[in-house]
């Protein structure tokens, strides 16, 4: 066997080893909101008995977890659980059908940040449960999103000479991204009609985001 073939083989296997690691890794899994998103506490009941896991549950005495145990878990650790029948969970207080309702009704007075720092980041990885109001929860992401939107632009470009801590204090941490986007397409703008800039390049956070597919794909 040639050197060529030998190395075209390798190539080969590098690729499928990479293609098969790349179908099994979730598209965010590297992404720092996904993980901060994943935090988020779930009300849980245990299905079934859980042995020598106790010291999940500061308030069990024992070493095991028994059926009907009621505890608190990240969502990382709840949504595995819950899809192979361990336990049930429930929804945090933000996605409940009370507080949805507020949403649909006028999101854009709603101050998400208090309610969950990562909103939209939080509710993607809620809708991969299985739980009876994860069409709900879907539709309400979407409508908050977009009644939101406008507002979310519209303070950016007009946030000259403002307190900027006032401005994004209700936005959730997709929005404040967003946010910043605006503001900083506006600033360039605005040097490049005081002729105080000769090219208007793409955004840092746009080149950042840009960096990191092209590092995914190679």
């Amino acid at each position: 066997v040639s050197t060529q073939s030998t190395g075209n083989l390798s190539n080969m296997s590098f690729d499928s080893q990479q293609q098969d690691v790349d179908s099994v890794i979730p598209e965010d899994y590297f992404s720092i909101g996904s993980i901060l998103a994943q935090q988020q506490k779930l009300p849980c009941v245990l299905r079934r008995s859980m042995f020598g896991l106790g010291y999940l549950d500061a308030s069990n005495p024992g070493e095991h977890l028994v059926s009907g145990t009621k505890m608190d878990l990240p969502l990382w650790m709840a949504g595995g659980l819950a899809e192979k029948g361990f336990l049930s969970c429930d929804l945090p207080k933000a996605y409940q059908e009370a507080n949805r309702n507020i949403l649909l009704a006028d999101s854009s007075v709603v101050d998400l940040f208090k309610q969950a720092v990562h909103f939209y980041d939080t509710g993607l990885q809620l809708i991969k449960l299985p739980h009876p109001e994860v069409p709900y929860i879907a539709v309400t992401l979407v409508k908050t999103f977009i009644g939101r939107f406008k507002k979310v632009l519209d303070s950016s470009q007009n946030s000259r000479n403002q307190d900027l801590s006032t401005l994004i204090a209700k936005l959730d941490a997709t929005e404040r991204v967003l946010f910043e986007l605006s503001r900083e397409s506006v600033q360039t703008m605005d040097k490049w009609e005081r002729r105080e800039s000769n090219i208007i390049g793409a955004s840092t956070l746009v080149m950042h985001s840009r960096k990191r597919k092209r590092n995914q794909l190679t």
